[in-house]
């Protein structure tokens, strides 16, 4: 796995100039180019994000023959947004300009080449500054190169697929923002923002430190501060006076590589601890060995972290209690 992050880093980058020099579709001649991406986008009724593109000045850039890739937020997934940060952002040229920008590759992923990918892969974007991460889910136990089930951009879903004379459309169910792969938007700072300072202090205890995002991506299972306060007397202070029993709690909360929510099938997953714990997977949300995720997906530069509303404890650590301790 961290082998291959690396591999596709550098097949993906290598990939801009060979998949730019894909054929374009027969309405492409010379520089006329009438089913550019600026005309699947209004024809495909993804009328916000083509208002948006007009305002920030990037409907020209996007009309050349490129190649360009670009991830396309519904109209419901701009509805979805608070309507003040919506209102801040549309008024502001250069940050709707930046935000635009994160969403387009500048060169072309067709969706053959998308289906060839093993797992997970990070893009370079126009807006310069941060990657978008796709995740390519199978089925599980599926072997490399099974048809694919699933597909996501930073955690949002891809619906479909759109060719263009000059690149690709995916058309997802979120607006990506760039600060969640910027290099500050680390576990530790999602720790903070989300008042996770439990998670924050056994961390500490533990000796963690934010993961190299190049070697070990990792999904964290996260309970909030109550979650921990239902725990029963001294156990919590049991754990953090015990440097190896702590480790083998926290790496029990915690999963190798960037785990969506899109991604997750109900079953054993083998964390990072080597102790396996229940995934269960309804349409109204997931559990972790049976503790609710009450916040799901929220990317950072390390991986993904999902909030959880119980404490889920190794087995083989706390065999005569309750696993999973809620509030």
């Amino acid at each position: 796995m961290n082998t291959f992050l690396l591999v596709v880093a550098v097949v993906v980058l290598a990939a801009g100039s060979t998949l730019g020099s894909t054929q374009y579709s027969s309405s492409y001649t010379g520089n006329t180019c009438r089913d550019n991406i600026p005309a699947i986008l209004k024809k495909n009724g993804l009328t916000q994000l083509l208002d948006l593109v007009t305002k920030a000045g990037l409907a020209d850039t996007l009309s050349d023959p490129g190649p360009f890739t670009v991830f396309a937020p519904t109209d419901e997934a701009f509805a979805s947004l608070d309507p003040k940060t919506l209102k801040i952002i549309s008024e502001d040229v250069n940050l709707l300009k930046d935000i635009l920008a994160y969403h387009v590759v500048d060169f072309e992923i067709s969706p053959t080449f998308l289906s060839t990918i093993e797992q997970v892969y990070q893009l370079p974007t126009l807006q310069g500054s941060a990657p978008v991460r796709i995740n390519v889910y199978r089925e599980k136990g599926a072997i490399n190169f099974d048809p694919v089930k699933t597909v996501t951009v930073n955690g949002a879903l891809v619906l479909k697929s759109l060719t263009a004379c000059n690149g690709f459309v995916y058309v997802i169910d979120k607006v990506l923002n760039p600060k969640d792969l910027m290099p500050e938007n680390d576990e530790l700072e999602i720790f903070r923002r989300y008042g996770l300072t439990t998670m924050k202090r056994i961390f500490d205890a533990a000796g963690f430190t934010p993961v190299n995002i190049f070697y070990r991506p990792e999904t964290i299972f996260a309970p909030t501060d109550a979650a921990f306060a239902a725990l029963p007397p001294g156990l919590l202070d049991e754990l953090l006076a015990d440097k190896k029993r702590l480790y083998t709690f926290v790496k029990t909360l915690i999963l190798s590589g960037s785990q969506y929510s899109r991604g997750l099938e109900c079953g054993p997953v083998l964390t990072t601890s080597g102790f396996t714990v229940e995934v269960k997977v309804t349409p109204g949300g997931f559990t972790f060995g049976g503790a609710n995720v009450i916040i799901p997906d929220i990317t950072n530069v390390q991986g993904v972290i999902h909030i959880t509303d119980a404490v889920v404890l190794p087995d083989t650590e706390y065999p005569a209690v309750n696993k999973k301790y809620s509030y």
